[in-house]
């Protein structure tokens, strides 16, 4: 099958810029090398690793199994030993960071040091320029219909957006689980697409059988936008907040209960390999591309 070229897939020398998106308590080795091994990049969240030699042991076994890319999601907010966990990533020779709660420019001097790139998660104009001014490389404009924390405004349209007004990369998250809807993403300006729900319904996942069911059952009115859960707005299964009367601390096993996921639950029917969830994609992504071309008529 082609490569889809784009900067993001030049930058990282993949076939496809779709990213395996680093999901809390489901993103974790076996998932991030399908991806990878896909011919996407695939990446896992470092809170789902309580200590450095857990970290250690996970990124010991993506680089065992691959010699793909792969990235991780670093939270800098002060609640996780970011330096220690920073300072692994390197060592295993992780170049794709994505930041999240807090600073991007704490690490954007080490990852640059070591040939890697920072992007930053942001919901708004606002957040786009302060990242761009803390030097980093690109931004992951997330949109409202995105799994997890989450902005309100579509990613359709946050996208050209941010690339018109901050003028940095910038990678679509948020209702992307098909070819089209990558293609729409690039039509609008993304470099590449995060592509999240969709995965969970995957072998490889590390959600619990019914957080899978639940995902193929749900359609977009079952999914909640709320900031109950941790405080900023996120978006979760409808069924699976009901009965949530107060946050869940940090380590609190109340976490696997309570299930994020995005509107594009609405595209989802069935449980199947990562593998196969990418290249499908990528086949919907040429079958659109041909479509659209053969719209086009000389006069």
């Amino acid at each position: 099958m082609a490569r889809i070229m784009t900067l993001f897939t030049e930058m990282f020398d993949i076939r496809y810029p779709i990213i395996g998106a680093p999901m809390f308590l489901v993103s974790f080795e076996d998932l991030t090398v399908a991806v990878s091994e896909a011919g996407g990049l695939g990446t896992f969240p470092l809170p789902n690793y309580r200590t450095a030699d857990d970290l250690k042991k996970a990124l010991d076994t993506v680089r065992r199994a691959t010699d793909k890319p792969f990235g991780v999601n670093i939270h800098l907010s002060g609640r996780f030993p970011w330096r220690e966990q920073l300072a692994l990533c390197l060592d295993y020779g992780v170049k794709f960071f994505i930041t999240s709660l807090g600073d991007p420019a704490l690490i954007v001097k080490d990852v640059h040091a070591s040939g890697g790139k920072v992007f930053a998660d942001v919901i708004s104009l606002d957040q786009g320029v302060r990242a761009r001014e803390r030097g980093v490389d690109g931004l992951v404009a997330v949109g409202s219909g995105a799994g997890g924390h989450a902005g309100t405004v579509p990613t359709l349209i946050l996208v050209p957006y941010l690339k018109d007004k901050v003028g940095l990369p910038v990678i679509a998250a948020g209702g992307v689980s098909t070819g089209a809807q990558m293609a729409a993403s690039l039509a609008v300006g993304a470099c590449a697409v995060i592509v999240g729900t969709r995965l969970i319904a995957t072998p490889e996942a590390r959600a619990l059988p019914a957080y899978k069911q639940a995902v193929i059952e749900a359609g977009p009115g079952d999914i909640v936008f709320t900031d109950r859960i941790t405080g900023n707005f996120a978006n979760w299964l409808a069924k699976s907040i009901e009965k949530v009367d107060k946050r869940p601390g940090l380590g609190s096993k109340r976490w696997l209960d309570i299930w994020s996921a995005g509107q594009s639950v609405a595209q989802v029917e069935e449980i199947k390999p990562a593998a196969e969830v990418i290249r499908e994609m990528a086949e919907d992504y040429f079958r659109v591309c041909r479509y659209l071309g053969s719209t086009l008529v000389d006069e």
